[in-house]
């Protein structure tokens, strides 16, 4: 039908079962009917001299691990009820035999001194390869499984990561978002440093808010409850996140917004699947333990994803209330042009090949080395104590 310059389409109309009224897919379905009951009487001799001669042999020269690969090569010989057969060889040196105990089986036709050309028939042989084949599809398909119950972690996770993401890709105000994560991220803080009572760490406490939220707590830390510290927080750094706002434009804020929470996002997910490979490879070690890898990486897996939550909110914040607006800024001129160089460039037709031969410019003096003459792994001169690559080298 492609020779007769039948479109692909058709062709596949042509084999179809559905009604239709088109002329051309019944003119097509017409043509492969003539041509079929053509071809079935052109091969009619030859397939009846197929089928006296047993019709089609499959020889198989070892067992495959899996028997369902096995029984596929053994089907085709007897595709759609036609005459066929098949007949596996196996040595006692394949893998499959090695498994099963083959090295026991040739000692004993060495000590027999049996020829090796001689076919092993028996039963017993042929019930042992299948429990053999049975054995290894077992550890093949707890393989699988493991594999599966791993990545299925990984996928809950990544549907999260990459429904965020399509937040900010679609253009969608994650205004909202950034205010709750302020939110959020002053009620962590200050209950993880005062969480003692007594020992709580108040000017750590201070320091931290101070380089994250850029907002001094100094006057309400001393006297103030917890409450009250989270409430100060979040009202001064709304102020900054409203005023800087207001300085930017809004909606340079809101592209800015994106760009930093894109960037974040991308950045810890990356590390956060490395770490979980780093977890993967070394987690089979808890089954000496008597632990479940499986479950103790799903477990450690979401603490480190909420590790990972927590890291950008964190690297959010402190990024958007620190971003400052500043002036155009022009680029610096990086080479001094001569003036002799400038009037040799003057002179250049640029519209023709034809260009001066030499351009003179200044030849800068050469870099004289003017400190000591120290090795890279010896003390520093400084008297720090510490190595010379280590201090002053870098």
């Amino acid at each position: 039908m492609r020779k007769r310059k039948v479109s692909e389409e058709l062709i596949e109309q042509a084999t179809a079962f559905n009604e239709t009224e088109d002329t051309e897919i019944l003119e097509a379905r017409k043509m492969f009917k003539e041509l079929k009951t053509k071809f079935d009487e052109t091969i009619k001799e030859e397939k009846q001299k197929v089928i006296e001669a047993g019709g089609l042999k499959i020889i198989g020269t070892e067992r495959h691990e899996s028997r369902r690969i096995d029984n596929q090569l053994r089907g085709r010989s007897g595709r759609q009820g036609d005459n066929g057969e098949s007949r596996f060889y196996i040595g006692l040196d394949d893998d499959l035999m090695k498994i099963f105990g083959g090295d026991m089986i040739t000692n004993v036709y060495e000590t027999l001194g049996a020829d090796e050309n001689i076919p092993i028939e028996a039963k017993m042989i042929s019930n042992a390869v299948e429990r053999a084949q049975k054995r290894v599809e077992g550890r093949n398909f707890s393989i699988r499984k493991n594999v599966l119950q791993y990545d299925d972690v990984m996928n809950v996770q990544r549907e999260i990561i990459y429904k965020q993401r399509k937040e900010v890709l679609d253009g969608q105000n994650i205004k909202e978002n950034i205010i709750s994560m302020i939110n959020s991220t002053a009620e962590e803080i200050v209950h993880l440093y005062l969480a003692d009572g007594e020992h709580a760490n108040k000017e750590a406490l201070m320091q931290e808010v101070r380089n994250i939220f850029d907002v001094d707590i100094s006057s309400v830390i001393k006297n103030g409850s917890k409450s009250a510290i989270i409430n100060r927080i979040k009202e001064e750094a709304l102020k900054i996140y409203e005023n800087k706002e207001k300085e930017i434009g809004e909606e340079q804020m809101r592209e800015l917004e994106r760009v930093v929470m894109l960037k974040v996002v991308d950045q810890k997910w990356m590390d956060h699947i490395d770490s979980m490979d780093e977890l993967k490879n070394g987690i089979g070690l808890r089954a000496y333990g008597q632990k479940n890898p499986v479950d103790q990486y799903r477990i450690e897996g979401f603490d480190m994803f909420d590790e990972m939550v927590a890291n950008i909110k964190l690297d959010v914040v402190k990024l958007m209330l620190h971003i400052e607006k500043r002036g155009e800024v022009e680029r610096e001129q990086t080479i001094e042009i001569t003036k002799a160089a400038q009037e040799n460039l003057n002179n250049i037709n640029f519209e023709s090949s034809e260009a001066p031969a030499e351009i003179q410019t200044e030849k800068s003096a050469p870099v004289v080395k003017s400190g000591p003459d120290v090795g890279r792994n010896d003390p520093c001169p400084c008297g720090s104590g510490k190595k010379y690559k280590n201090c002053c080298g870098k």
